[in-house]
């Protein structure tokens, strides 16, 4: 049993490392999944952007295809490409497909915004957690240090605690 008691501090000391080496590896395994959700959101923010130019790029060819239509079906009918009617036609027609085609790319861009300040959220949250992780193990490691000082580092002088009990008595 007296290697038990010899072997008690060095038990606490490694006791103390292992938990400060695990509280670092937490932090910087929650860095890095927070950086990964960062990651995941701007990709996510670029492929948004991408939907969204997509949708505007078939807007304006829906627009086209109707102004196509609607030059075809009036000389059809007989009447002019130039006449003023037509032109007010294929003029409302265009300007509805670009106003669908700009709140597409306005609908993406909000989206793809929201997403890349979620990604710098997470960026700050991923620093946040490293920080949080060294702290909390620096202060594991100078909790561990102060006990293992108190119970084995100071050793009273067993003289003087002998004098000083006996003048109590």
């Amino acid at each position: 049993m007296a290697w038990l008691s010899a072997a008690l501090p060095y038990i606490s000391a490694a006791s103390t490392a292992i938990a400060v080496g695990s509280q670092y590896q937490q932090g910087k395994a929650q860095q890095a999944a927070l950086q990964l959700q960062a990651q995941e959101r701007k990709a996510d923010a670029n492929a948004a952007q991408a939907e969204a130019q997509r949708e505007a790029a078939i807007e304006r060819r829906k627009a086209r295809n109707l102004m196509s239509r609607a030059r075809a079906v009036s000389a059809a009918s007989g009447a002019g490409a130039s006449d003023p009617t037509v032109t007010n036609i294929l003029t409302d027609i265009e300007t509805q497909g670009e106003v669908n085609a700009l709140n597409a790319l306005y609908s993406g861009n909000t989206a793809a915004q929201g997403l890349r300040r979620g990604a710098q959220v997470a960026q700050n949250e991923a620093r946040a957690a490293r920080s949080a992780g060294l702290l909390s193990a620096a202060s594991t490691a100078l909790g561990g240090a102060t006990s293992w000082y108190e119970k084995y580092g100071a050793r009273p002088d067993p003289v003087q605690y002998v004098k000083t009990t006996a003048r109590r008595i």
